[in-house]
């Protein structure tokens, strides 16, 4: 019965992407937890998520086909080339992973799809369709922000261990994945009320403002409630290095800096569980020394190539002598996550990802062009926090966080003030 009712929606969301084709993408882009929701057809399991992005896809491909495609700008597309390079990494991952038929499910769900989505939102949404992203992105950390503050106060849906310290889960399995949802998502609704506010020097009770000011509110109460520490200093965090690739003076710029090395420096000596957690002296930091020395050995036979999708915990036990931690999926450090998993091609690719990602943003501030240059600030606020929060968790490697770092990057790459397809 469940089944039949998301096929209907499948089928309205269609009707409707035919039709309005923009409105379909910009919907897809905010409901990206729905790779939660998962049926069978026939005989193949999917996620909801999946099967949208086949939807626009697949419509996507029909409006344009007879359209001539323009391989000089293809060929010429740097952040083209390095997607390509990302995807040749995850396709030898496939190849030399042991369980091919785990790997090819990641390697459809977190770089396949991600990757459909990117080419289709460079060459198809306008400026204006930009913000409405956005909108959609806040309007569903809001959803998820509601379910975790009614999971706390009414105390039911959290699953074990975490109910034990009321650490909520909101729609999710653990809590960690709140955090790694909300904390872009926050820090993208800070970028852009700043800029509102900015513009016209005072806060305006306008639709936009109030969604930006309850997603900031609900998503970093969320994130306390989760008790996900890491978020919590990732958005500060990669807000400041947003404000330091920023047009402002370089006087400010270092005072904001300095300001920021004295209050760290300054907590660090005054409130040990502050010190604790940037030393990794707690717990969770213990096992995460543990298990980067471990990876590290594990690197050491097989630095090249990694050992495939879908294969660190089977090849970590080889390694593994801090027995009384557990194995994780991944060792939880955004470089050797993908090390492991994608080889020296997999950081060549984000390395190359992350310096058209600065050059982007450096160009943008000198561009006439405010509503590019908010854009890009935004979108490089997110992938920031995504990358500072990688420092100690997993970024990238999950459903939702795939598509949405590809969605950033598209926003980096916006060149032009209006891109139709």
């Amino acid at each position: 019965m469940i089944s039949l009712l998301i096929i209907a929606l499948l089928h309205l969301f269609a009707l409707l992407t035919w039709r309005n084709f923009q409105t379909g993408v910009i919907l897809l882009t905010g409901l990206l937890p729905t790779y939660l929701l998962r049926f069978n057809i026939g005989l193949i399991p999917v996620t909801v998520l999946e099967v949208m992005i086949l939807i626009v896809c697949v419509i996507w491909f029909l409006k344009e086909k007879n359209k001539d495609l323009e391989w000089r700008s293809v060929l010429q597309n740097n952040w083209l080339k390095a997607i390509i390079l990302l995807l040749i990494s995850a396709t030898v991952a496939v190849i030399i992973a042991p369980d091919k038929l785990g790997a090819l499910g990641i390697w459809k769900a977190y770089f396949v799809q991600p990757i459909l989505i990117f080419l289709l939102l460079q060459n198809t949404l306008r400026v204006k369709d930009w913000r409405n992203v956005f909108k959609a992105l806040a309007s569903s950390s809001l959803a998820v922000s509601t379910f975790a503050i009614g999971q706390y106060l009414f105390n039911f849906g959290i699953p074990a261990p975490w109910d034990i310290e009321r650490r909520v889960t909101s729609i999710f399995d653990y809590p960690n994945a709140v955090g790694l949802f909300l904390a872009p998502i926050v820090g993208m609704s800070l970028v852009l009320l700043f800029n509102a506010v900015r513009a016209s020097r005072k806060f305006e009770f306008t639709k936009d403002n109030i969604l930006w000011l309850l997603s900031i509110i609900l998503g970093f109460s969320t994130i306390i409630l989760a008790k996900t520490e890491a978020a919590l200093v990732a958005i500060p965090t990669g807000l400041i290095l947003t404000f330091l690739f920023s047009p402002a003076s370089q006087k400010l710029k270092l005072q904001i800096f300095s300001a920021s090395i004295l209050a760290v420096t300054f907590l660090s000596f005054t409130v040990p569980a502050v010190r604790e957690k940037l030393f990794l002296q707690d717990y969770s930091g213990q096992v995460r020394l543990s298990q980067w020395q471990e990876t590290a050995e594990l690197l050491k036979h097989s630095p090249a190539l990694g050992v495939g999708l879908n294969s660190y915990p089977t090849a970590l036990q080889a390694f593994h002598d801090a027995t009384f931690y557990e194995i994780f999926q991944y060792p939880h450090n955004i470089i050797l996550n993908i090390w492991v998993e994608l080889g020296l091609l997999g950081l060549v690719s984000f390395f190359w990802l992350t310096s058209l990602s600065i050059k982007s943003i450096l160009l943008s501030t000198e561009t006439d062009d405010v509503a590019i240059a908010t854009i890009k600030s935004t979108a490089f606020g997110a992938l920031a926090i995504m990358c500072v929060h990688g420092l100690v968790d997993v970024p990238f490697f999950k459903n939702d966080l795939a598509v949405m770092t590809l969605i950033f990057l598209a926003a980096l790459s916006l060149t032009k003030p209006e891109k139709l397809s």
